[in-house]
């Protein structure tokens, strides 16, 4: 009687989920993927390009403002999208950024210096770091048709080893990626994808950085 009861009040806690917008009702075949995931598969990076699944397509930078500082000491965080962690010291030549999310990373202050701007346009210079552990507005440069991406399905864990010699994992679990990562590298000098430098961006994020107007990513 008991159990009859509980499968009852289940029954109509569903009932009144739905009807205040909760809870969305499940097909016979959507309540069964939602017992049983497929795994994830983890591949490596020239391993997804061979299957052959995805494609490049051509995109730019967008302008967008993230923050920067440079620190007085030795600085630990960890970038919660990308499930990496930094470690950087007062070596007068590494940036930390914060991007839109809250999500941080390293960067060489020459680099930071020929991609971004100030606020209102003008050139940046190391003096504009001047004052540490104080965070400061800047400005991306937009570049139109300056890189290539790849989108990369939630389903799929891509391995890629990046020039300057970190291990990124692409859709790791335990944080949000939106529909999925994407593969990134700048256009070669030929017109094609330089694959000698390859990054993943996170799938919640790289609308915001990147144009999508000619991105080819597929049905799921």
């Amino acid at each position: 009687m008991l159990e009859k009861r509980t499968a009852l009040h289940r029954v109509v806690l569903r009932m009144i989920l739905i009807l205040l917008g909760l809870m969305v009702p499940l097909s016979g075949a959507e309540a069964s993927e939602s017992k049983a995931s497929p795994a994830q598969v983890s591949m490596s990076f020239d391993d997804y390009l061979a299957q052959g699944e995805a494609a490049w397509f051509l995109t730019g930078k967008k302008e967008y403002t993230v923050q920067a500082m440079m620190v007085s000491g030795e600085t630990s965080f960890r970038n919660e999208l990308e499930m990496m962690d930094y470690t950087v010291t007062d070596d007068g030549i590494t940036i930390i950024l914060k991007g839109n999310y809250g999500e941080m990373w390293a960067s060489k202050l020459s680099k930071v210096i020929s991609t971004y701007t100030k606020p209102d346009g003008s050139a940046l210079s190391g003096a504009d770091f001047a004052r540490k552990n104080m965070w400061i507005s800047i400005v991306a440069k937009p570049e139109l048709d300056a890189y290539y991406a790849m989108y990369v399905p939630l389903n799929i864990s891509v391995t890629v080893e990046t020039a300057w010699g970190d291990v990124l994992h692409s859709n790791l679990p335990n944080a949000p990626h939106g529909d999925g990562d994407y593969l990134v590298c700048r256009v070669g000098e030929d017109g094609k994808p330089d694959l000698s430098d390859v990054w993943i961006l996170n799938g919640l994020v790289f609308p915001e950085y990147y144009d999508t107007s000619n991105s080819m990513r597929p049905s799921l």
